[in-house]
């Protein structure tokens, strides 16, 4: 039998169809090669068997991922974040990165400081989702390279990695619109946080732009400030549509709305937004908008590779990820009459 056949930079080059200097860049882990490249040659040398010496092999980064503590429960909203994070991981070994998680509150923020600033311990942050106001503020002040993930870095020093919030809820705003609907309300603390901010944002703009009747009582808060939730309390009048902040929310307003006599979507349509657990729990289920997890977790990592690359940048970008219409049970079709 004949032995192994020895595989060799140029064997990994001819394949790509690149240099065999950019090849050994990356391997030999260089400058001048950009990750996305680096990352296809690491797998078609992993794939033909390449053994890279151990000056060859990539330094391993490690990410400090910050998350609130009541993202981290079982809790409903924490597994839509705990999902986010789990992405986020799995992208972020692609490109030999490993992540630790962090729960700071204003009692721990100060020792979690001290880990967190310890010289090597990490290399840079990843904020996910919003933080206590005090957390945040002591957080931004690391200097460690921070990607900010479903928010706003409010500094514009970091990268911020968002769904696209404004146009999604205008899209399905406008959708209500189709379906006949004139009288349309929103159910989210607007302020509350920057994604209710910018789903209100675009609800707005398509009422603006159909001319639609703007009825301050069909403004329904969900949660405090803080975020804690809120009971929903409907107006008297209630009209035809409803578009929710997010899944969790129209589920507990197709409740309200029962418990007022009312049928979803028979007599009131309720669109959500996430695709979490409540759109299929939901009865009926729910119209919503799903957050593309996946490329949110593919952003992160790359936006962090990046930085890693550019430890000292004083602006940030915003990257706003796509997200995708889900068309359920809980919109009805007011022409269709």
């Amino acid at each position: 039998m004949a032995g192994k056949k020895t595989v060799s930079m140029q064997n990994i080059a001819d394949e790509l169809g690149i240099s065999k200097v950019t090849v050994s860049k990356a391997l030999n882990g260089k400058d001048g090669v950009s990750e996305e490249l680096k990352e296809k040659i690491y797998q078609a040398a992993q794939q033909k068997g390449y053994i890279l010496p151990s000056y060859g092999q990539r330094k391993t980064r490690k990410a400090g991922i910050i998350m609130s503590s009541r993202f981290s429960t079982l809790s409903d909203s924490g597994k839509f974040y705990m999902g986010m994070y789990e992405k986020i991981i799995n992208e972020l070994r692609k490109i030999s990165c490993s992540g630790v998680m962090i729960t700071p509150d204003k009692e721990s923020i100060a020792e979690d400081l001290e880990t967190i600033e310890k010289k090597g311990m990490f290399d840079g942050l990843i904020l996910l989702g919003i933080l206590d106001k005090e957390v945040r503020d002591r957080v931004a002040d690391v200097s460690l390279p921070k990607v900010y993930v479903d928010v706003y870095d409010e500094t514009h020093k970091s990268d911020s990695v968002v769904t696209e919030n404004i146009y999604s809820t205008y899209e399905m705003t406008q959708y209500l619109v189709q379906m006949g609907h004139r009288e349309i309300g929103f159910v989210g603390t607007v302020g509350a946080t920057t994604s209710i901010t910018d789903r209100y944002l675009g609800y707005k703009r398509a009422l603006i732009e159909q001319k639609l009747p703007y009825v301050v009582e069909w403004e329904i808060p969900d949660r405090t400030m803080k975020g804690e939730a809120v009971e929903i309390k409907l107006p008297s009048a209630i009209p035809g549509a409803f578009i929710c902040n997010c899944d969790e929310t129209a589920f507990r307003l197709v409740r309200a709305l029962k418990e007022r006599g009312l049928m979803v979507p028979d007599d009131v349509s309720v669109v959500g937004f996430d695709n979490d657990i409540y759109a299929e729990l939901c009865e009926p289920r729910l119209t919503t908008v799903a957050v593309n997890m996946e490329e949110i977790g593919k952003m992160v990592a790359k936006r962090f590779a990046i930085n890693m690359e550019h430890p000292f940048k004083k602006e940030g970008e915003i990257y706003r990820v796509e997200g995708k219409s889900v068309f359920r049970d809980s919109v009805r079709n007011q022409k269709g009459k």
